[in-house]
């Protein structure tokens, strides 16, 4: 009996709870905004996968670059090639970026902005064999590896 009384309890305790979270459910959910919402409402901006590559100096590694980056492209149809071709635009950027993190970039520095902005450029420019697509650089981090 005295069961029967605590589950009768707890089940209209429970009962506002559920009817609220049915209600709340039955509005219609406003999704997340994408990763170029965020950033711009341009049509002309086409937002990259966050890229990284390892800083190696001396047969180890000191660290990684890490960087947030998008293409600004008016041309429509520039920007449809460059969606076509994402995949070997994200392996060219991943490359240029990868040269630049073991080759001109030293260890405790700032990294040279414009340097890295125009190998990105120019490997953007290759893949897509005509200029009008410009990178534009949203964040760069280095992260020092930990002693």
């Amino acid at each position: 009996m005295r069961r029967r009384a605590f589950v009768l309890a707890v089940a209209t305790m429970l009962m506002p709870a559920s009817l609220a979270l049915a209600a709340g459910s039955s509005q219609e959910e406003q999704a997340p905004a994408s990763r170029q919402e965020r950033l711009t409402s341009a049509e002309s901006y086409l937002p990259l996968p966050t890229l990284s590559a390892g800083v190696l100096q001396r047969f180890s590694t000191r660290g990684t670059i890490v960087v947030d980056a998008g293409l600004d492209i008016p041309d429509a149809a520039l920007r449809r090639r460059a969606q076509l071709n994402g995949p070997r635009l994200r392996d060219a950027l991943r490359t240029a970026l990868a040269t630049y993190a073991q080759t001109y970039y030293r260890d405790r520095t700032p990294p040279n902005l414009d340097q890295l902005t125009r190998m990105m450029q120019l490997a953007v420019d290759g893949t897509l064999g005509a200029a009008g697509a410009r990178v534009l650089l949203a964040n760069v981090i280095y992260q020092r590896r930990a002693s």
